[in-house]
């Protein structure tokens, strides 16, 4: 809970200077808080504080970096869907603390008029220090974006 408080104090004070910090929930495994912060265009860190749900439910921490290109693809020929793509690194709290590398990519659609992003993302992750193996994590959320 102690984890819990610190990440969502420091998303939340970094959205005080951040011209591109959304906050938001995403839902599937895990189930949690993310945000992401905009470098630029094409650019941006995430991360997220989520329960993971399973064979044991345990909390898990990520972040990653990643690369976007918007409108790679459009739903019904009107809304652009961004691809991104990165890598980052996972932690999760189970019996043991596991370390592992994530390769996230997805697909995510920002409303413009009401700042505010959904997205669906797929995250294969390689743990290696604690375990040895492979896990899949799949996402779909939404985020609020605060600033100018």
């Amino acid at each position: 809970m102690k984890l819990f408080l610190i990440f969502f104090l420091t998303l939340f004070s970094l959205s005080s200077w951040a011209n591109e910090l959304g906050l938001g929930v995403s839902l599937g495994n895990p189930t949690g808080l993310n945000g992401k912060y905009w470098l630029d265009q094409k650019s941006a860190f995430d991360g997220g504080l989520a329960m993971s749900v399973g064979k044991k439910n345990s909390l898990s921490m990520h972040s990653d970096y990643l690369f976007h290109q918007s409108s790679a693809f459009y739903f019904n020929d009107i809304y652009g869907l961004d691809l991104y793509y990165g890598f980052g690194g996972r932690m999760e709290f189970s019996d043991d603390i596991e370390l592992g590398l994530r390769l996230p990519f997805g697909l995510a659609h920002r409303f413009e008029v009401s700042d505010a992003d959904i997205f669906f993302e797929a995250a294969p992750i390689l743990d290696f220090v604690s375990r040895a193996g492979l896990e899949l994590h799949l996402l779909f959320g939404s985020r609020y974006y605060f600033g100018d």
